[in-house]
């Protein structure tokens, strides 16, 4: 069985230009997150799209649709899908999917994807990954909100100690200002996790 957590807020401003989308499958589990382009216009349409299309026709087809709406900026792209022991998928940008194995060193699988151009340029490249999954695992998606101010550190050591609610509330400490408690950027994170072996 494979549960799925998830939080999504924005950072410094009234709008979340982050968006997400989990789609339960017979027998699998997709996700797809991206991360709208702050400082211009149609950041929040461009993410909400991305994933709308991504989750249709594929990445690609995200890319092509968000370049044709003139509402829309541009994005991040991450898709996501674990089937059985497998997890695939394709990103852009600077958003990441990682994943932490059983007994295994915890591996960031969107580590070679490109930021630019990005995903509403019609030239967005999308880099492929896969990796094996040992149960137990975990597999977070990420907007760089998450990340950036987390730490890789961080992320392990939350992903190695906690499970659930509590890991999704304990990513969330480092990106909030001290003074407010307001988020420093856009925090969207989605987190699957499988059942023992």
């Amino acid at each position: 069985m494979i549960r799925v957590h998830s939080f999504s807020a924005a950072g410094g401003h009234a709008v979340n230009e982050d968006a997400f989308l989990i789609r339960e499958l017979p027998r699998a589990h997709f996700v797809a997150l991206a991360d709208g382009q702050g400082g211009r216009a149609g950041g929040a349409r461009a993410a909400q799209l991305a994933c709308e299309v991504a989750a249709r026709e594929g990445p690609e087809a995200a890319d092509v649709a968000v370049a044709a709406d003139p509402a829309a900026g541009f994005t991040t792209l991450v898709t996501l899908l674990i089937e059985g022991d497998r997890a695939t998928g394709a990103s852009c940008g600077d958003s990441a999917a990682v994943a932490v194995n059983r007994n295994g060193a915890p591996r960031v699988l969107t580590s070679r994807q490109f930021k630019n151009p990005p995903v509403g340029s019609g030239d967005a490249t999308f880099v492929p990954f896969e990796m094996a999954l040992v149960a137990p695992w975990k597999v977070l998606v990420m907007s760089d909100g998450v990340w950036k101010f987390a730490t890789w550190d961080h992320v392990w050591d939350c992903a190695a100690r906690l499970s659930g609610e509590e890991l999704v509330a304990e990513l969330q400490v480092p990106a909030r200002l001290k003074t407010t408690g307001e988020f420093q950027d856009d925090f969207t994170v989605v987190l699957l996790e499988s059942d023992g072996p």
